[in-house]
């Protein structure tokens, strides 16, 4: 039980169950059978506390208690085929027992069928629209595991409307929104789910993960510290401290925590992960190499744990280990972009130049926003001498991605480092002595200065551009519409 009880705390967000007391008529051929508490059995059974479940049932249930305690005996054994084929026949028997839909439909989302899960939430509904705020509550879970995310916020909408005081639903909803990356509007959930909850240490600790998104770091160290004090032993919760303090430079206080993290659940694969990323960051690759891999051994199918080993071989210059690692992250999830990248990385050092430009069109195909794979295939192409494509990848680099302040100006995912962007500004200033009051000359002038990151000089060379008539004017619009979200 103690390790249930410790993954339960690495949890970022899981659904919050309502508290609230409705009670329930359940009726078969019309006539009155039970009258239970619904709203907390289901909210024992969304959190998996099944013995808890069967307790409250037993103390209710009128209607076929051995069967209903049977589907839940297998329910928390894990025997979810059986447990179903029970309940259809509790369903088959009595179609209009609520409790065996509700039931049924966690099952289906404990196996990831989540399109038969809302069905049986949505006969529910259909059954007794009157009493679901905990329906809504779990239908609005299945759609947000499944990606559904506008019909999540939906749900936790319905809740608001039927409980506008009830803290989980603002605290579900955003949750929503800070996977949709609408982080202002996550964050202004969180603050009312905590002015409902004061005490609801994982608000505290999402709040922080939005923060943090948001570049606000100071903002996001204080919900981690105060998740910490509400929660001592919650280990995500200085886990995502250190995240923190990393992305500020401060990599000794994130090491002190990914220590405490390990501490509390040394089978915390994440932890590992995380420290040896920092390990990385300050140049101590046999460091990174052994948490890596202490938490590949953790998670045999963790593809980054084997794309940032990976790293550190390269670093070192172990380039046919690094691939190795690399490959084995592609194969675990070929969507991986960063380890294309970094395989063609690898490949641009070695020299083995076709190589490298099929994982970096990789990449981009998989990723097109991302800055770093334009700056390290840029530079690839300019030790190749093809200066035309080089300028075209470093434009790329600062016109194309949305997401440049944090991987562009902040370098982190730049294969060669400062270098790269040293580089780029070189062949801007050297390759092509354009006539001084070109189009072209300011153009690239404005390029070169968000390179330096001066966006008040790019926008005034822009705008200079298109009065001179430059080319690609849709180009221009690109980056004056990205200076606008500029910090």
């Amino acid at each position: 039980m103690a390790n249930k009880s410790r993954n339960k705390r690495r949890r970022r967000r899981r659904f919050k169950q309502s508290s609230n007391k409705k009670h329930i008529q359940v009726r078969k051929g019309g006539n009155e059978v039970q009258i239970f508490n619904l709203q907390n059995t289901s909210g024992y059974i969304n959190r998996g506390e099944y013995d808890s479940a069967v307790e409250s049932f037993n103390k209710a249930i009128l209607l076929s208690p051995q069967s209903i305690r049977a589907c839940f005996d297998k329910i928390n054994k894990g025997e979810y085929d059986q447990a179903i084929t029970d309940l259809n026949k509790v369903i088959s028997n009595t179609p209009e027992y609520i409790i065996a839909y509700l039931a049924r439909g966690h099952v289906y989302g404990e196996k990831d069928d989540y399109d038969r899960a809302i069905a049986d939430y949505n006969k529910t509904i259909e059954l007794d629209p009157e009493y679901v705020i905990m329906v809504y509550e779990s239908r609005g879970a299945t759609y947000y595991k499944k990606g559904d995310y506008d019909r999540a916020i939906a749900d936790c909408n319905k809740v608001i409307e039927l409980d506008p005081e009830y803290d989980g639903a603002y605290y579900n909803r955003g949750n929503v929104y800070d996977e949709k990356g609408d982080y202002d509007r996550a964050i202004a959930d969180y603050n009312k789910a905590i002015e409902l909850d004061p005490e609801h240490a994982l608000t505290y600790n999402n709040r922080s993960n939005a923060y943090h998104a948001k570049g606000e770091y100071d903002q996001a160290i204080a919900d981690c510290n105060k998740t910490i004090e509400l929660d001592p032993e919650y280990v995500m919760a200085y886990n995502n401290r250190g995240k923190v303090y990393h992305a500020k430079g401060e990599y000794d206080q994130a090491v002190a925590d990914y220590n405490k993290a390990i501490e509390l659940d040394p089978e915390y694969a994440m932890a590992y992960y995380n420290r040896g990323l920092v390990y990385g960051f300050m140049g101590d690759n046999d460091r990174a190499i052994k948490d890596c891999s202490q938490s590949i051994k953790l998670d045999p199918k963790y593809a980054m744990a084997y794309n940032n080993r990976g790293n550190a071989y390269a670093h070192k210059g172990e380039y046919d280990r690094a691939i190795t690692d690399y490959n084995k992250a592609i194969k675990l999830d070929p969507e991986c972009f960063i380890a294309y990248s970094n395989r063609g990385g690898v490949y641009d050092e070695k020299g083995e130049y076709n190589r490298a430009i099929v994982d970096y069109n990789k990449a981009i195909g998989i990723n097109p926003n991302h800055a770093g794979i334009y700056l390290n295939r840029g530079s690839m192409y300019h030790e190749m001498r093809d200066y035309e494509r080089a300028l075209e990848d470093y434009d790329n680099a600062v016109r194309l991605c949305p997401n440049y302040e944090t991987d562009f100006i902040d370098r982190q995912f730049v294969f060669g480092g400062i270098e790269v962007v040293e580089k780029a500004i070189e062949l801007l200033d050297h390759t092509y002595p354009w006539p001084p009051e070109s189009a072209d000359a300011y153009y690239y002038t404005g390029v070169k200065a968000l390179f330096n990151n001066d966006g008040l000089s790019a926008q005034r060379c822009f705008e200079i551009a298109l009065k001179l008539g430059y080319d690609d004017r849709a180009k221009i619009k690109q980056h004056l519409e990205n200076l606008k979200y500029r910090k």
